[in-house]
């Protein structure tokens, strides 16, 4: 930086601080609001269950053009070896709107007043949790060849 700018940003500075001491001490910062640590929290949780952090040590790409007709891209990679950033997003995402959609349901839908209303809203919400779910599973059976299947105990039959 030049004398002229650190100049500049000092003053700027300068002038500036006594707002944000009001700020702080009046508690009227985007830092007090609820909103932005609920935001904060729900963009922790998507690039936690995204897979992010493996994304960015393994240098994986987004997306890769197929190699049987190049200008088609590939999402999705099948097989255990490789995993996209595409799809670690999307499963990600799945599993964000399960984690809303039930805290959704756990807080927000009990103050509802009219019974009808809850059934029809929870039955909308568990068919998009099951939706949601079910995909993430098909994804994880096509990527590893693996299927998934429920277990019944023997004394249940």
């Amino acid at each position: 930086m030049s004398k002229k700018q650190i100049i500049f940003v000092s003053a700027v500075a300068m002038i500036w601080s006594p707002f944000l001491v009001k700020k702080l001490i009046s508690r009227n910062t985007i830092l007090h609001e609820k909103i932005t640590w609920m935001g904060a929290a729900i963009l922790v949780y998507f690039f936690s269950v995204s897979g992010m952090m493996f994304n960015i040590i393994r240098k994986m790409p987004l997306f890769l053009r197929d190699k049987r007709d190049p200008s088609k891209m590939l999402f999705f990679y099948q097989g255990s070896g490789i995993q996209l950033g595409v799809e670690g997003f999307s499963v990600g995402f799945l599993y964000t709107i399960v984690g809303l959609l039930l805290a959704f349901l756990t807080h927000g839908l009990v103050k509802v007043r009219n019974r009808s209303v809850q059934r029809w809203v929870m039955m909308l919400i568990l068919f998009v949790l099951f939706w949601a779910v079910q995909k993430v599973v098909l994804l994880g059976n096509w990527k590893s060849g693996y299927r998934s299947h429920a277990y019944w105990p023997s004394s249940w039959r």
